[in-house]
C-alpha cells in the first residue's frame, strides 16, 4: 500500500489505485494519513473539511464521506483501513507507507547522523519523495492552508541542509549553482546566502562570494528594511580575509557508492514486489525472466533502489552489447574499474569485488546469457558479500539462482493504473479513469495482456485517440495479426501485435527509419542518420521529418551531448525493427553502411587528434563507443570483411592510446590480426599500434615479436611510415627496459625519419618527449629541457593537448633535478589537469608520482605518502607500476625514502592505504589540492 501526499494525493492497494473522485474524500484522506495508526478526532476531520463555515449538516456529511470512502477501499483490497476508534477515526496503516511521514523520518534521522554522506543520502532520498504541491488537490482552508505551509517549510530545511552536507562533503563546485538558483526563488533565508558565500569562496571565486553578500545585503535593506544577521556578517570579514576555517577540513575521500538513475515516471506496484525483494535479501542471485516488455528491468530497478549495501548498487546495461567476450568489459566500464594492465578483465574484477558488499543489476543478459552466466557465477564465487539481479528472457543456470517469471500486470488493476498514468503523462493533467472510459481501459489492457510496455504505448496515443477508438483499432489489427496460425506464445503475439500496431501508425518513410535505425548500438546522430538510412526510399531531404516523427511517436528517445542531438530506439524496439531490416533482406547492406560511417568518423577522430578540436574528440568518441564496437564486431564475424575491421582497430589507436583503452584496444587488434595474416599496410599499422599499447603497459615482452613482423613485412611493402613508428615504439620499450643508449639511438633516429619523411602529429611529438625523458635520466637536463619546449612549442602552434601533457611532465622532472620546485610544481599540476580531462591513467600516475616528491622535499610528508598511495592506486589499472623501469622508479624510490624517514613506518603506511583506497578523481583532487 502507498498513500502519497507530497504531491497529487494518492491511495494505491494491491487491486490498484483508489478513485477519490471528490476533493472532500481526498481531504480525509490526508488529514487520516498524516497522523497514520493515531485516532483522528471528528472535530479535527470537521475543521478539515469546512474549516470556518461549518454546515449544520456536517456530521452527517462526514458519516457519507467516510461510507463511501471506505467502500472504496475495500474494492481496492485494503480492507479496513479506516476503523472507528473514539472519539473519533483512525487509519491503520504503517508510518512508512505515507510518503510524508517517511520524509519526515528521513529528515530527523540525517539530522541526527554526524556523517554528512549518511546525511546526504537520506535528504536526497527525502526529497525525491516529492512529486509537486502538497495537499493541493485537497479542500482549500486553514488546516490544509497550515499543513502545506508547513511542510514546505520542511522541504526547505531539508534542501539547506542538503546543502549543507554536500559542502562538507567538497562538493562546493556542484553546490554553488544550486544555491545560486535558490536564493533566487528565496532571497530572504540567509541560510542559503551562507551557503552560496562558502561554495564560492572554495571554488576559488573569493570575489564572486563577496558580491553574493552585497545581492544578499541589498536585498533584506531593500525588500525587508534591516541589516544581515551577524553570521552573514562574520562571513563577509571571514572571505575578505581568507580565514582557514572557511576551508574544507580534511575528510577521507567520498566513494560513489552506485549508479542507478533516478527513476524518470512512477512505478506501478505490483504484487510480487516484495517477493523479489524478499528473495534478493535471502538470495545472492536472482532472475527475473519473462516475456519482452513484461517490465522486468523496471522491477528489478525498483526493487535494487530499496537496497542499501555498504559499497553500492550498480546498473550494468547490456542490450547494445554485441560482442560477448566485452561482457566483463561492459561490467567493469559500469563499475569504474579501468585496468590496462594486459590481464582478462574477469580476473580485473574478481580482485576489485572480492571484499565489496555491493548489488549488481545485470539488465538484458539474454542474447549473451552463457557469458554472464560465466562471470555471476566466478564473481559469487570470490565475492561472498556480493549480490546479483539479473534480467533475462532465460535463466542463467547457475547453481543458487532464483529464478522468478514476471507475469504481466493484473486486469483490470494495477494494469489500468498504469494506463492511467501514462495517459496523463501524455497530455499533463487531463486524463482520468472515470465511468465513461473504465470498461474501454480494461477491456484494451486485457487485450494487450497486461504487458507494461504494450499497455504504456497504447496510453501515448491518448493524445490522438480515446480508449474507445484504441479499443477498435487494437481489435482489427489483432484480428489480422492472428490469422494464419501462429505458433508462438500468445504473449509475444501479444507484444508482436503491439509493436505491429504501433508500426502501422507510422509513416512509410517513419516504418522505413524505424527499422534501419536498428543497425544502430546505441545512439546516433542526425548526420549518422542520413548517412547510414537514407537512400532513393528515403532521402536524406526527408530523414529530418522521419526522425522527427519517431520522437513524436516515442519510438526514438532524444538526448542531447554537447549541443547535438542523439537519438536512440529502446531495445525492444530495436529488437522489432531488426526484425524488419532482416525481412526485406536489408540487414547486411545497411550494416556495412554503418560500418563505413563509423570508420569514417575513426578517421576524422584520428585527423582532428593533432588539432584544436583534439578534446572535442575525446567526447565524440565516448559518445560512439557503442557503435564503434558493433562496426568492429560486424567486421571480424564478416567473412571478407576483417581486413575492414583491422583498418578500424588501428585508425582508433589514438582513442586506445590518448582515451585509456589499452586493454581493449589489444583485445579488438588481436583478434583483427589472427584474421587478417597476409601483409599490407593495414597489418603493419595494427602491429605497430599493438606493440605501442603493450609498451604503455609495460608489458615490453611482448613487443619484441610485434615490432619484429611489422618491420619485416613494412620493408617487403616499402612502407616507410610504419617502419619509423615501428622505430619510435622499439625505442620507448628500450627505455622502459632501461636500456638508455639504445632507446636514446632509436629515439633519435626516429625523430630524424619522421622529419624526413614529413610527418607531424602527436607520436612524432612523444617521440621527442621519450628522447627528452632519455637523456634526463642519462643527467643532460639541458638538452632534455630543449628537446621538451620545442615539443612544447609545437604542440601549442597545433591546439594540441594530449602530448603536450607528457611534454610538461618532463619538463616538471627536469626543473625538479634543477632544484625548481616552484616550477616543478606548476607544470606537474598543469601536465595532471589536461590529463584527467582525456582520463589518460599514464599520464595520471606518472604526474601523480612527480608532486609526491614536491610535497615531501617541501616538508609535507603526510600528503606525499597519500601521493604515493593513490599513485599505486592508479598503477595498478594501467599496467606495471613504473614500467617497471629502475629509472623511473628512482624518483618514487627517493619519495618512499624521504617519506619514510620523516614520518615512521607506522605513520607512511597508514597514509599511504588511505591514498591507495582512493578513487581516481579523488586522488587528481588531493594531487592538486
Amino acid at each position: 500500500m502507498i498513500i502519497r501526499l507530497l504531491g497529487p494525493l494518492e491511495l494505491t492497494g494491491p487491486n490498484g489505485a483508489v478513485q477519490l473522485s471528490s476533493a472532500g474524500q481526498r481531504t480525509l484522506v490526508a488529514r487520516l494519513a498524516l497522523n497514520p495508526g493515531e485516532t483522528v478526532p471528528r472535530s479535527a476531520l470537521v475543521d478539515a473539511l469546512w474549516s470556518d463555515e461549518v454546515p449544520a449538516s456536517a456530521t452527517k456529511t462526514l458519516h457519507s464521506l467516510l461510507a463511501r470512502l471506505r467502500g472504496q477501499i475495500r474494492d481496492a483490497g485494503l480492507g479496513e483501513l479506516i476503523t472507528t476508534r473514539e472519539p473519533g477515526y483512525v487509519l491503520n496503516a504503517p508510518a512508512d507507507t505515507v510518503d510524508a511521514a517517511r520524509f519526515e523520518a528521513l529528515v530527523t534521522a540525517a539530522r541526527h547522523s554526524d556523517e554528512p554522506l549518511t546525511s546526504a543520502k537520506m535528504l536526497r532520498e527525502a526529497l525525491a519523495l516529492w512529486t509537486g504541491d502538497p495537499l493541493a488537490d485537497c479542500r482549500p482552508g486553514e488546516w490544509t492552508r497550515h499543513e502545506s505551509a508547513r511542510l514546505i517549510d520542511l522541504r526547505m530545511d531539508a534542501t539547506e541542509e542538503l546543502m549543507e552536507a554536500s559542502l562538507a562533503l567538497g562538493e562546493h563546485a556542484a553546490v554553488a549553482p544550486l544555491v545560486n538558483a535558490l536564493v533566487e526563488r528565496h532571497p530572504f533565508r540567509e541560510r542559503l546566502w551562507e551557503q552560496l558565500m562558502i561554495a564560492l569562496y572554495r571554488s576559488g571565486r573569493q570575489a564572486e562570494s563577496l558580491a553574493a553578500f552585497q545581492r544578499a545585503r541589498s536585498v533584506l535593506v531593500d525588500e525587508l528594511g534591516i541589516e544581515p544577521g551577524p553570521r552573514l556578517r562574520d562571513l563577509e570579514q571571514a572571505v575578505l580575509t581568507a580565514d582557514p576555517r572557511l576551508d574544507l577540513p580534511e575528510r577521507t575521500p567520498v566513494v560513489v557508492r552506485g549508479n542507478l538513475p533516478a527513476d524518470r515516471s512512477s512505478f506501478v506496484d505490483r504484487p510480487e514486489t516484495a517477493h523479489v525483494a524478499d528473495l534478493i535479501r535471502k538470495h545472492r542471485l536472482v532472475t527475473l525472466t519473462g516475456v519482452g516488455g513484461v517490465g522486468k528491468t523496471r522491477l528489478a530497478m525498483h526493487v535494487a533502489r530499496g537496497e542499501q549495501p555498504p559499497d553500492g548498487v550498480w546498473l550494468v546495461e547490456l542490450a547494445a552489447l554485441r560482442d560477448r567476450a566485452l561482457v566483463p568489459h561492459t561490467v567493469a566500464e559500469a563499475l569504474g574499474v579501468v585496468d590496462q594492465t594486459g590481464r582478462g578483465q574477469l580476473s580485473v574484477l574478481t580482485e576489485f569485488l572480492a571484499g565489496k558488499d555491493a548489488l549488481l543489476v545485470l539488465d538484458n543478459c539474454e542474447h549473451v546469457v552463457d557469458h554472464c552466466a560465466v562471470l555471476v557465477d566466478t564473481l559469487l564465487r570470490v565475492a561472498p558479500n556480493l549480490r546479483v539481479i539479473a534480467t533475462s528472457r532465460r535463466a542463467l543456470r547457475v547453481y543458487g539462482e532464483q529464478v522468478m517469471s514476471v507475469a504481466p500486470l493484473s486486469v483490470p488493476y494495477p494494469a489500468a493504473t498504469l494506463f492511467a498514468q501514462r495517459a496523463d503523462a501524455a497530455i499533463p493533467g487531463s486524463f482520468v479513469i472515470t465511468a465513461a472510459n473504465e470498461q474501454a481501459v480494461s477491456d484494451l489492457c486485457r487485450r494487450l495482456d497486461g504487458i507494461p510496455l504494450a499497455i504504456e504505448m497504447a496510453a501515448m496515443r491518448v493524445r490522438a485517440l480515446t480508449p474507445a477508438q484504441l479499443l477498435e483499432r487494437l481489435d482489427d489489427r489483432f484480428r489480422v495479426l492472428t490469422d494464419g496460425g501462429r505458433t508462438a506464445l500468445p504473449q509475444h503475439q501479444t507484444l508482436l501485435a503491439t509493436m505491429e500496431w504501433s508500426f502501422d501508425l507510422c509513416s512509410p518513410r517513419e516504418q522505413l527509419l524505424w527499422a534501419r535505425a536498428s543497425v544502430f548500438a546505441g545512439s546516433f546522430d542526425m548526420a549518422a542518420a542520413e548517412a547510414v538510412c537514407s537512400d532513393d526510399s528515403l532521402t536524406a531531404d526527408f530523414m529530418f521529418d522521419a526522425v522527427d516523427g519517431l520522437v513524436d511517436k516515442s519510438v526514438l528517445l532524444r538526448e542531447e551531448r554537447a549541443g547535438v542531438a542523439r537519438y536512440r530506439l529502446l531495445e525492444t524496439m530495436r529488437q522489432f525493427g531488426q526484425t524488419r531490416l532482416r525481412a526485406g533482406d536489408e540487414e547486411p547492406r545497411l550494416k556495412t553502411r554503418h560500418r563505413d560511417w563509423y570508420a569514417g568518423v575513426a578517421l576524422q577522430g584520428e585527423r582532428a587528434w593533432f588539432t584544436p578540436r583534439q578534446a572535442a574528440t575525446v567526447a565524440a568518441m565516448a559518445a560512439e563507443r557503442g557503435n564503434l564496437r558493433a562496426a568492429l564486431e560486424h567486421s571480424l564475424t564478416t567473412p571478407g570483411e576483417a581486413d575492414s575491421g583491422l583498418r578500424l582497430a588501428a585508425t582508433l589507436w589514438f582513442y586506445w592510446v590518448g582515451c585509456g583503452r589499452f586493454a581493449e584496444g589489444r583485445h579488438w587488434l588481436n583478434w583483427a590480426l589472427s584474421l587478417e595474416t597476409e601483409p599490407s599496410r593495414a597489418r603493419c599499422k595494427a602491429l605497430w599500434v599493438t606493440g605501442y599499447l603493450a609498451t604503455l603497459q609495460g608489458n615490453t615482452s611482448a613487443v619484441p615479436a610485434l615490432l619484429e613482423a611489422c618491420r619485416a613485412e613494412a620493408a617487403a611493402l616499402g612502407d616507410e611510415d610504419a617502419d619509423v613508428y615501428a622505430t619510435y615504439v622499439q625505442g620507448a620499450a628500450a627505455v622502459f627496459d632501461d636500456d638508455l643508449p639504445l632507446g636514446a639511438r632509436l629515439l633519435a633516429e626516429a625523430d630524424r625519419r619522421h622529419a624526413e619523411l614529413g610527418h607531424m602529429d602527436s607520436n612524432v611529438v612523444m617521440a621527442r618527449v621519450a628522447l627528452a625523458i632519455t637523456v634526463a635520466f642519462g643527467g643532460e637536463l639541458d638538452r632534455a629541457a630543449e628537446i621538451c619546449t620545442e615539443a612544447r612549442v609545437v604542440c601549442e602552434e597545433n591546439g594540441e593537448l594530449w602530448a603536450r601533457a607528457f611534454a610538461l611532465y618532463v619538463l616538471a622532472f627536469v626543473a625538479m633535478g634543477r632544484g625548481d620546485i616552484a616550477e616543478a610544481r606548476e607544470l606537474a599540476m598543469s601536465s595532471l589537469r589536461i590529463k584527467e580531462k582525456f582520463n589518460d591513467l599514464l599520464g595520471i600516475a606518472v604526474s601523480v608520482e612527480l608532486l609526491a616528491l614536491i610535497s615531501v622535499v617541501t616538508g609535507s610528508a603526510s600528503h606525499a605518502a597519500l601521493l604515493l598511495g593513490g599513485a599505486d592506486r592508479v598503477w595498478q589499472s594501467v599496467g606495471l607500476p613504473l614500467f617497471g623501469s629502475a629509472n623511473f622508479a628512482a624518483s618514487h624510490d627517493r619519495c618512499v625514502a624521504l617519506c619514510r624517514q620523516a614520518l615512521g613506518p607506522e605513520l607512511y603506511e597508514e597514509h599511504f592505504s588511505r591514498g591507495a583506497a582512493m578513487t581516481v578523481p579523488a586522488v587528481v583532487a588531493a594531487a592538486q589540492s
